[in-house]
């Protein structure tokens, strides 16, 4: 019995490492443009962006992932993001609902969102 919940526990840890590490885009906003013309934006699980420039979109993490990394284009963007707020909510993660951002996302440069202070902010990496 021990060995089957260590072999368990094992085999999550290493789902739950592998989509930390993952660098395969998991989304593209615009699959016509190749990838070293992109900027990339992580995007953790605790957060669905739901708009993205004039498109809606529905980028979420894959269970078991900490982030997805989405591909978009340079320029500048807005955006619109929801919390995703399960279970518990041990991070306590506020409950944000249409936030919009509008950023200047640079070729080859990568961004994240994160919680900060209680409010979700983008970051340069």
């Amino acid at each position: 019995m021990k060995k089957k919940l260590l072999l368990g526990l094992c085999l999550i840890a290493i789902f739950v490492f592998a989509g930390c590490v993952s660098t395969k885009l998991a989304f593209v906003y615009d699959p016509g443009i190749p990838e070293d013309q992109m900027s990339f934006l992580f995007v953790p699980n605790y957060i669905k962006v739901k708009q993205f420039g004039d498109k809606n979109v529905e980028w979420v993490t894959p269970l078991l992932a900490m982030h997805i990394k989405v591909g978009v284009p340079a320029g500048e963007y807005s955006f619109i993001i929801d919390t995703i707020i399960t279970g518990d909510n041990i991070a306590r993660v506020p409950d944000i609902r249409n936030k919009s951002f509008t950023h200047d996302f640079e070729l080859g440069k990568a961004y994240q969102l994160i919680l900060q202070n209680n409010e979700i902010v983008i970051i340069d990496l």
